[in-house]
């Protein structure tokens, strides 16, 4: 290398070579940052963030000099105008992995693995992007693994701009404050009034996804992302946009003790106001954890410079969170008051609206596995201000273990039952403590509500302080047992030979109907179905939901379902049905599964759950 030639020439124009080229290069194991300056050379003494990001070694720690403490990195320079990371890549409809792909503008690109710890100064650091919108970039970019400490980005502004780089027509508007190809690990930090602007044409590489985070891999503790947004004709993940993992061995995501509220998403094809969770991409199953978490006000919203002519398509789903694939485990958690509003309409016999709170995709063949919910708030959640907190899609099962205060279940996508792979009870609510219907005013102090001090929401409450918390009131107070608790649920199946009929099997559950719950459903339930003697069932594990011979059997479950209409609870047929059916049907097998939990501690706050006497359920032990 030719040492006359200046850093500034690399960093302009050469950002992706030279970013290669410093990974592979030793570096200093650590650096102290002692100035607030956004310079690209530097003078002798003086350590700019950028300097050294740029030079320390990769999976080496930047910390920062005490007289910064509660300082603002103003950043505004353009470090890359093409910073390279990962994202999925799809031809003609058909996904093909995972490839290097141009993200477009970063004010600071790197590829290595960083940590940067503002843990010594009291009141953190604040890494700005100061550009203005004349000149947009995210605030930081890195293809590896980020260790952030204590530190707030704020202001990034990423937008899809056309390009002329093989099969991808323009950048890639992900993460305006943070866009990370590694796992990336935040604690005690803020990520605030970043946004991301995709073009508005139908096109994958328009979407805009990760208002605040864009990883492939989160792990986030103690870490508020409020006030951000995206926008575009694909929109996903206002506050958090998580891949889920792909190609590591290390497990999903996670958020404990965080505050996700006041994220907006604005889109022809909308999903995930405060949180997108990719479960690990397609076909893959990983979870995604949320623990003593505050979920609230965010928002799912139609694009209103993109219209709806007669043939097109459009999908608005999960104020709150949202998953695509794999499995969402949520403890201790609030999710309130986030909304949902579009366009309603009906497409492929599936509705596009759903889940103000919560919400899985609904697909053909199924891409999501479980929800699993225990001690959490899910209420006042609404979709176009009717209310609508739990949307399971096309889920597996619904696995309540106990203590859960919700408003309104949606279950008329869950996957139908399944005769031969333990799936005929897929609902599994309610459970000790667990009750729907809930007036979230009853079971939350919502005049009492924590604010951020510099905050904005740009949700269901734009223009407002970004909520932080709420405490708990009523129902919420005082109710679950300290130490474990054991949850039962059923698994049932059935034993059948493919070729031949399932009318018997279908006429018994239509028979146990009518002797279980003849006094709320009529003592004639079931006879509009007509003739099931030659309903037959193909059990191709991959292919089963879109195979045509399996259309019969599931419009059976699905107008069932409709027929039952919540008469039975929201669950429908839930676990006491299913294990009594063996009676009815000796093909029919059940066993008893159970699950073992307990509060989980600290609260969002850092407070102790009781170890004795009863605690709160949701993210505040009050």
């Amino acid at each position: 290398m030719n040492t006359g030639i200046r850093v500034s020439c690399f960093i302009l124009l050469c950002s992706a070579f030279f970013s290669s080229v410093i990974a592979a290069v030793p570096g200093p194991r650590a650096m102290v940052v002692n100035s607030v300056e956004d310079l690209l050379d530097p003078p002798a003494g003086t350590t700019t963030l950028r300097s050294a990001i740029n030079t320390i070694r990769s999976g080496g720690t930047i910390t920062f000099a005490p007289a910064l403490n509660g300082a603002t990195i103003a950043l505004t320079i353009v470090g890359s105008t093409h910073s390279i990371l990962k994202g999925e890549v799809f031809t003609m409809g058909q996904f093909q992995g995972y490839q290097e792909r141009d993200y477009g503008r970063s004010a600071i690109y790197a590829k290595k693995n960083l940590r940067i710890d503002a843990s010594a100064l009291p009141d953190g650091i604040t890494v700005q992007w100061a550009g203005g919108d004349a000149s947009p970039a995210r605030v930081l970019a890195v293809y590896g693994n980020l260790t952030m400490k204590n530190v707030s980005i704020i202001s990034g502004y990423v937008l899809g701009e056309a390009i002329s780089a093989g099969t991808q027509p323009f950048t890639l508007a992900r993460g305006a404050g943070l866009a990370v190809w590694g796992t990336a690990r935040l604690q005690r930090c803020t990520v605030s009034a970043n946004r991301a602007v995709g073009d508005e044409g139908a096109a994958r590489d328009r979407g805009s996804f990760g208002g605040g985070i864009y990883a492939n891999r989160l792990i986030l503790t103690d870490t508020v992302v409020s006030g951000n947004s995206v926008k575009g004709y694909g929109a996903a993940g206002g506050g958090v946009y998580s891949v889920g993992g792909v190609s590591t061995s290390e497990g999903g995501s996670s958020l404990t003790r965080c505050a996700i509220t006041g994220n907006r998403v604005t889109g022809q094809h909308a999903y995930g106001g405060g949180v997108y969770s990719d479960g690990g991409g397609p076909g893959n199953r990983k979870a995604i954890k949320l623990t003593n978490c505050t979920i609230a006000r965010n928002l799912v919203e139609d694009h209103p410079g993109i219209g709806e002519p007669a043939g097109s398509q459009y999908y608005y789903r999960g104020g709150g969170f949202y998953m695509s694939n794999g499995s969402l485990v949520a403890a201790h958690c609030t999710i309130v008051q986030n909304a949902v509003t579009g366009h309603p309409a009906v497409f492929s016999n599936k509705p596009n609206m759903g889940g103000g709170g919560v919400a899985a995709t609904i697909g053909n063949a199924h891409v999501v596995e479980n929800m699993e919910v225990w001690h959490s708030i899910v209420a006042g959640n609404t979709v176009n201000q009717a209310a609508g907190d739990v949307y399971t899609g096309s889920l597996i099962e619904f696995m309540s273990y106990g203590y859960n205060l919700v408003g309104k279940l949606d279950f008329s996508q869950i996957l139908v039952p399944i005769p031969p792979w333990m799936s005929l009870s897929r609902q599994h609510w309610p459970k000790d403590g667990d009750h729907s219907g809930v007036d979230v005013s009853q079971v939350l102090l919502l005049d009492e509500g924590v604010y951020h001090d510099t905050i904005h929401s740009l949700g269901t409450d734009a223009g407002g302080p970004a909520v932080l918390w709420f405490p708990p009131a009523g129902e919420a107070m005082n109710q679950i047992p300290s130490g474990w608790s054991d949850t039962s649920y059923v698994r049932a199946e059935y034993t059948f030979v493919e070729s031949e009929p399932l009318g018997d099997f279908l006429n018994d559950v239509l028979q146990k109907i009518r002797d279980d719950y003849g006094n709320v459903l009529g003592s004639d339930f079931g006879s509009g179905f007509g003739d099931l003697s030659g309903m037959t069932f193909s059990a191709e594990p991959e292919t089963w939901p879109a195979d045509p011979a399996n259309a019969p059997w599931i419009a059976f479950w699905r107008q069932l379902d409709a027929e039952i209409d919540g008469r039975l609870g929201p669950a429908g047929l839930a676990d006491d049905f299913w294990r009594s059916l063996g009676d009815y049907q000796p093909d029919t097998s059940w066993s008893l599964w159970t699950r073992r939990t307990k509060s989980i501690g600290p609260d969002q706050r850092g407070h102790r759950r009781p170890s004795g006497g009863r605690g709160d359920i949701g993210a505040i032990e009050f």
